[in-house]
C-alpha cells in the first residue's frame, strides 16, 4: 500500500558555495531516502529552498561590498546548478524571496497570533552606539558562557550547540565597527513555547525508537530545560515583514508600540519554508530559471494530501545545528496553527562531516570545491563515498586519504570489479547473451539476495543509510567469492551447461545489486541495466520495485565498460 511521504531537506544559507560537509550532513541522505520512497511505490514529496534571508546574507553582502539580494541572485544560481550535478531529485528546490513563501509566512504568523502562541514582550538586543543601531545575532561576537569557545554568535554556539539567552555572550562586540556593544530594550513578538508543552512532550516522547537516540535525548534535554517564550521579530533590514495592515485589523493590545524596522526573524520564518514549497509545487505547472522543478503526472498535485492527511510521513534532514528547530521549535509551530498539520514523522539530523580533521572553513581557505570534486571523480563516486562515511551518529572527517582508500577498494575493486568481470565475461566468453529455458537460480544465492534485500529495505525506512550501504557492498562481496569459488573460467571450457548456470547466478546478483544501488548511485545503476539490455524500473506509486529480480536470459545491448576509474592521487585544486 503506497503512502504519501514528504522529505524535508534543510534550506541552505545563500552566503557561499556549498562544500562536502553539506552533502554528508543531509542532502545524500535526503536524496537516498527520497528514490528509495519512490522505488518502493510511495508517493513522494521532496522539497526545499534556499534560505534567503537574515544576516548570514547581509554579513556575506558586507564582505563581497554588494547588496544582499546580490548575494542571493549569485550563490542560489550555483546550487541550482551544483543539485542539477549531483543529481539531487527535489520535486521543488526553490527560495525564501519568492511572493508564495512570504504570504504563508505572514499567514502562519497570524494564526499564531490569532491563537494566542504570539505574544508581544520586551527583549534586550545588542546595540552598538558606535553604529548607532540594533544589532542582529550575527552582527555581534563574543566567548560562549558554556563552552568558553571564543568569536560565537550571541544567539547560539556553533561549537556546544547551545542556544544563548540575550545577554549571556562575554565580552560582546560589533562585528562591523569591532567596538563594544550593549544591550537595549526592544519591543518584540514571541513565540510562547510554554503553551504548547505538554502536547510538544507527548510528540517528542512518541519519537523513542524512531529518532536517533542521540537526537532523541538532545531533544528531550531542550525540554527538560523548560520551554520559555523566544523571540521571533527583530530588527533588521532584510528579512520578510510583518503584516501591519493585518496586524492592524486584530485588538490593539496584539499592536507593537512602534513597527519601524521590525522583521520576521529567519529562523521562524524559513522553516515554513516546507509548506510554502508545498503549496507552490502543487500550484506550479512548469519550471524557470529560479527553481529545480519536477512533476510526475502520476503524482497527486494537491498539497493538503501530504500536509492534512494523519497517514502522511514527514522525513526531515538537516546538520546537527538544525535540530532544536525542527525537533521543537517547528512542531510548535505547527501545533500553535491548530490546522492539524501533520508533524515531523523522522527527524533524521547527521554530525558535522570536518576536513582532515578541521572544520571546513571558507574564511581560511579549509574548502573543497563541490562541484570541481564531482566533475574530476565523477558524482556518482563521490555520492557512493559520502553516503558511506554519512557521520549519523558521531562527526565525520573527509580524509583524501580515506576517500582514495575507500573508493579504490569498496567501489572500484569490489563493486566496480564485480560489475565489470562478469560483464566482460559474459561479452567475451559467451558471445554477449545467455538463455537457459530451465534455469534455476542456485539457493544459497537466492538467499543471499532475498536477505540482503530484506536487510537493505528495513535499514532505508529508518533511515540508515550507512548500515544499507555496507550491506550491500557484502552482497557483492559474496558474488566475487563466488565467481572465484567456482572458477568460471575453467568451468566454460569443462562443462559449457554448468558454466551458463553459474555466469546466469552471477548475472542475477550484478543486476541485482544495481537495483539496491539505485538510490545511492542512480546514474550508474541505470547505466548498469542499459549495458545488461534491462528496462530500468520506473517508479510508481503503489509499485514496489524493490524487489529481488531473477532473470534466465540476458542480452547485452553495449559493449561493457569500467564505470568506476581508480583513484592513484586524491585532491582537488
Amino acid at each position: 500500500m503506497s503512502q504519501k511521504v514528504l522529505i524535508a531537506d534543510a534550506w541552505p544559507y545563500v552566503n557561499g558555495d556549498l562544500h562536502p560537509g553539506h552533502f554528508s550532513g543531509h542532502l545524500i541522505s535526503a536524496d537516498i531516502c527520497a528514490r528509495f520512497n519512490r522505488l518502493i511505490g510511495n508517493d513522494v514529496l521532496m522539497v526545499s529552498g534556499s534560505d534567503c534571508h537574515g544576516t548570514p546574507i547581509t554579513v556575506q553582502a558586507d564582505k563581497e561590498g554588494i547588496k544582499p539580494a546580490q548575494i542571493v541572485k549569485k550563490y542560489h544560481q550555483n546550487i541550482l546548478e551544483l543539485f542539477k550535478l549531483f543529481n539531487l531529485s527535489f520535486n521543488l528546490y526553490t527560495l525564501t524571496t519568492t511572493d508564495n513563501h512570504r504570504k504563508i509566512v505572514q499567514e502562519i504568523f497570524l494564526e499564531l497570533l490569532k491563537n494566542g502562541f504570539i505574544q508581544k514582550g520586551v527583549s534586550k538586543q545588542y546595540y552598538s552606539k558606535f553604529d548607532n543601531k540594533f544589532l542582529p545575532d550575527r552582527y555581534v561576537e563574543g566567548t560562549c558562557p558554556h563552552c568558553k569557545s571564543a568569536n560565537q554568535r550571541s544567539d547560539q554556539c556553533e561549537v556546544c550547540g547551545r542556544w544563548l539567552k540575550d545577554g549571556e555572550l562575554i565580552d560582546p562586540k560589533s562585528k562591523i565597527s569591532g567596538k563594544p556593544v550593549e544591550l537595549k530594550d526592544s519591543e518584540h513578538y514571541f513565540l510562547h513555547l510554554d503553551k504548547v508543552g505538554e502536547e510538544l512532550k507527548e510528540y517528542v516522547e512518541s519519537k523513542k525508537g524512531i529518532w536517533k537516540e542521540w537526537v532523541y535525548k538532545e531533544a528531550k534535554g531542550w525540554l527538560d530545560e523548560g520551554l520559555k517564550p523566544r523571540a521571533i521579530t527583530r530588527d533588521m533590514d532584510w528579512s520578510i515583514d510583518l503584516p501591519v495592515d493585518e496586524i492592524k485589523k486584530l485588538p490593539k493590545e496584539m499592536w507593537l508600540d512602534n513597527f519601524f524596522g521590525k522583521k520576521i526573524y529567519v529562523w521562524f520564518e524559513a522553516v515554513i519554508g516546507y509548506l510554502s514549497a508545498s503549496i507552490e509545487w502543487s500550484q506550479r505547472e512548469t519550471g524557470d530559471s529560479l527553481v529545480i522543478f519536477n512533476n510526475n503526472s502520476s503524482l497527486s498535485r494537491d498539497w493538503k494530501e501530504w500536509w492534512l492527511n494523519p497517514s502522511s510521513k514527514h522525513y526531515y534532514f538537516m546538520g546537527q545545528d538544525n535540530l532544536v528547530f525542527h525537533t521543537i521549535m517547528w512542531p510548535a509551530q505547527l501545533i500553535g496553527t491548530q490546522r492539524n498539520y501533520v508533524l515531523p514523522y523522522n527527524v533524521v539530523v547527521n554530525k558535522f562531516m570536518n576536513y582532515e580533521g578541521k572544520k571546513f572553513s571558507k574564511s581560511k581557505n579549509w574548502i573543497i570545491d563541490s562541484k570541481a570534486l564531482a566533475e574530476k571523480y565523477g558524482v556518482d563516486t563521490v555520492r557512493f563515498y559520502l553516503a558511506l562515511t554519512l557521520p549519523e551518529n558521531k562527526e565525520g572527517n573527509f580524509s583524501w586519504n580515506e576517500f582514495k582508500l575507500s573508493v579504490n577498494s569498496n567501489l572500484v575493486g569490489n563493486i566496480g570489479n564485480f560489475w565489470h568481470r562478469n560483464l566482460s565475461f559474459l561479452f567475451n566468453k559467451l558471445g554477449g547473451s545467455i538463455d537457459l529455458s530451465d534455469y534455476n537460480i542456485d539457493l544459497e544465492v537466492k538467499r543471499q539476495i532475498e536477505q540482503t534485500f530484506i536487510k537493505v529495505k528495513k535499514c532505508l525506512e529508518e533511515c540508515q543509510f550507512v548500515n544499507a550501504l555496507n550491506t550491500i557492498i557484502v552482497l557483492s562481496a559474496f558474488g566475487n567469492k563466488y565467481f572465484d569459488e567456482n572458477k568460471i573460467w575453467q568451468l566454460v571450457k569443462e562443462n559449457p551447461q554448468k558454466a551458463k548456470e553459474v555466469m546466469l547466478n552471477l548475472l542475477n546478483i550484478v543486476l541485482n545489486l544495481a537495483l539496491l544501488l539505485a538510490p545511492f548511485i542512480p546514474e550508474s545503476a541505470e547505466k548498469l541495466f542499459k549495458i545488461m539490455g534491462v528496462a530500468f524500473p520506473t517508479p510508481a506509486v503503489g509499485k514496489d520495485n524493490i524487489v529481488p529480480v531473477t532473470l534466465s536470459s540476458f542480452k547485452l545491448a553495449l559493449e561493457p565498460k569500467p564505470l568506476f576509474a581508480k583513484i592513484e592521487e586524491a585532491g582537488v585544486n
